[in-house]
C-alpha cells in the first residue's frame, strides 16, 4: 500500500469499516433466516417429518402417507409460489426505493461525479442491505420450492411403482 493510501486509510478507519461490515452481515443473515423460516415453515415441517421417517431404515412410508404427501405437496408448492411472488415484489420494491434514495442523495451531493457517487452510495447502504436480504430470500425460497417439486415427483414415482406392483400381482396366475 502506498504512503498516500496509508495516510487516507488508517487502522481506525479499517476497524470501523470491519465493524460496519460485521454488523451488516449479522443483520442480513438474521433477516434472511427469519424471512425464509417464517415464509416456509409449513413446508420445512413436512420435509423435516419425512427426513426423520426416512432416516429410520426399517420404516417404510405407507400408501396412505404417500397419498397424503401427493395431495399436500402441490398445495404447499402453490402456497410457496405465492410466498415467492410476495418476496419477489418486496425485492423489487426495495430495489426501487434504493434507486430513488440514491438519485436524491446523488442530486444533493457536491463535488466531482466520483464524490457524488460515493456520497449517494453511503446514503443508501441500509436500502442496499434490505435489497440484498430480499434477493437472497427469494433465492432460498426458490431452492426450497425446487426441493418440494423434486419430493413430489419422487412420491409420485414411488406411488406409481406400488400401483404397478399391485396390478402385476393381480394379473399373475396364482392370484
Amino acid at each position: 500500500m502506498s504512503d498516500f493510501m496509508k495516510d487516507i486509510i488508517n487502522q481506525s478507519t479499517l476497524d470501523e469499516c470491519n465493524n460496519i461490515l460485521s454488523h451488516a452481515e449479522s443483520i442480513v443473515g438474521t433477516n434472511i433466516i427469519n424471512n425464509v423460516n417464517e415464509l416456509t415453515k409449513e413446508l420445512d415441517c413436512l420435509i423435516d417429518q419425512m427426513h426423520k421417517k426416512v432416516l429410520r431404515e426399517e420404516y417404510q412410508i405407507s400408501d396412505k402417507e404417500l397419498e397424503k404427501l401427493i395431495i399436500r405437496l402441490p398445495i404447499l408448492i402453490y402456497e410457496l409460489n405465492n410466498v415467492l411472488m410476495k418476496a419477489g415484489i418486496r425485492e423489487d420494491l426495495s430495489k426501487i426505493i434504493k434507486q430513488i434514495n440514491y438519485n436524491q442523495a446523488f442530486s444533493i451531493q457536491e463535488g466531482t461525479i466520483a464524490d457524488k457517487k460515493s456520497g449517494a452510495e453511503l446514503a443508501v447502504k441500509e436500502e442496499q442491505l434490505l435489497e440484498t436480504t430480499w434477493k437472497r430470500s427469494v433465492k432460498i425460497i426458490s431452492q426450497k420450492m425446487d426441493i418440494a417439486n423434486d419430493l413430489l415427483s419422487s412420491c409420485k414415482k414411488i406411488f406409481s411403482k406400488r400401483i404397478e406392483e399391485v396390478n402385476l400381482i393381480k394379473r399373475s396366475p396364482e392370484y
